[in-house]
């Protein structure tokens, strides 16, 4: 039902195209605007880390006498409103580039607009792989996508040596669901057993029903597809049921911050996908970027000051220069608290990752 909307903005592209051509060479010592989407007002996280980024830049300024603004706007609403929001920061706001760090639906509808606009696009948190399948020139996305991180995973699981299937538990939203198509690709890829695959629902009066049917059907170990506060929590009650194998998650359980520690017995048992140091406590000053006193406490916070700090970076390599401000984003080879940061032909993350033990010291559950 957001086709028609799209028609009515395609009269607007030239003349947007037109208006910033003119001030491609004439941005410096002028306000640069970064736009930021969130999925709704309660992405502190994410908002909060990418002022971070906007201010250290700012002081550091001086270059020209310009400097940088972060608007931010809410996705939440009725389904299209997202892409309502991303034409708004583009022709009302004329942001340079939108920061995403919101769901992969939304991200498709950004896209969308971006793909008219010609304006670019970074993800810092959708992990849909189709996202970079539409081969649109001005879209990056600085999180691995579900197919490198399933990669990754099912890497990791095969050193094991012991654990010949796996179960899964996943959450029954979107970004989960795709992640969940991919990962079974990878498993059956890597030589492992079909899958397993139930439902994830967030009750305690399911988790003797999951630890049953893994008990069962043999399951070594599990993966775990969700955000970060619901997986972890099952994962908590799992363990408290008995169930002892390990248990592996995404770069998504880590989304959350400030959460209860796991009242499991260490070892826990527990190993997730992450990129980069950023979960070291002294990261930000080893790399003389300060953040806000609470620091970075999640992974969706730490890709948000990573990808403001692509974007400010390429606008500065192109002399603020709009008409290059693409090209300087594309050759993009930078070292972020998420580790190396590059794009392929398709706007994908390239880089490592790696697998890291979870334990109640680790910053997501410090308030």
């Amino acid at each position: 039902m957001i086709k028609p909307f799209f028609f009515n903005i395609v009269f607007l592209v030239l003349l947007f195209q037109v208006g910033m051509a003119q001030k491609a060479n004439s941005e410096k010592g002028k306000t640069i605007k970064i736009g930021l989407l969130v999925n709704d007002l309660t992405s502190e996280h994410a908002q909060r880390a990418a002022e971070s980024a906007i201010r250290i830049a700012n002081e550091k300024a001086g270059v020209n006498g310009t400097h940088f603004q972060l608007i931010t706007r809410s996705m939440e609403g009725a389904w299209g409103t997202g892409s309502k929001e991303a034409v708004n920061l583009v022709f009302e706001e004329e942001v340079w580039a939108i920061l995403g760090s919101h769901d992969g639906r939304n991200a498709h509808l950004v896209e969308q607009v971006i793909a008219k606009t010609k304006v670019v696009f970074l993800s810092a948190w959708a992990s849909d792989p189709t996202l970079s399948q539409a081969f649109i020139p001005w879209f990056y996305n600085c999180v691995p996508n579900d197919i490198q991180q399933g990669e990754t995973l099912v890497k990791g699981i095969a050193k094991n040596g012991k654990i010949k299937k796996i179960g899964i538990i996943a959450q029954g939203n979107y970004d989960a669901e795709k992640a969940l198509k991919y990962l079974k690709a990878q498993i059956q890829q890597g030589g492992f057993q079909d899958s397993e695959t139930v439902s994830l629902t967030y009750s305690s009066d399911h988790t003797e029903a999951y630890i049953k049917k893994m008990r069962n059907d043999a399951i070594d170990a599990i993966v775990l597809l969700g955000d970060g506060k619901s997986t972890l929590e099952l994962f908590d009650l799992l363990r408290k049921k008995g169930l002892q194998i390990p248990v592996f998650g995404t770069i998504p359980m880590l989304g959350s911050s400030g959460l209860r520690p796991l009242e499991s017995e260490p070892p826990l048992n527990l190993t997730v996908l992450n990129s980069g140091n950023w979960m070291k406590s002294n990261t930000l000053d080893s790399q003389n970027r300060r953040a806000d006193s609470d620091g970075i406490s999640n992974a969706i916070a730490a890709y948000a000051f990573d990808g403001t700090n692509v974007l400010i970076n390429a606008i500065k390599s192109s002399g603020f220069n709009r008409e290059t401000f693409n090209e300087t984003m594309a050759k993009t080879n930078e070292k972020g608290i998420t580790g190396n940061i590059q794009f392929d032909k398709n706007g994908n993350r390239v880089g490592p990752m790696h697998l890291i033990e979870i334990t109640n010291d680790d910053p997501i559950f410090k308030k």
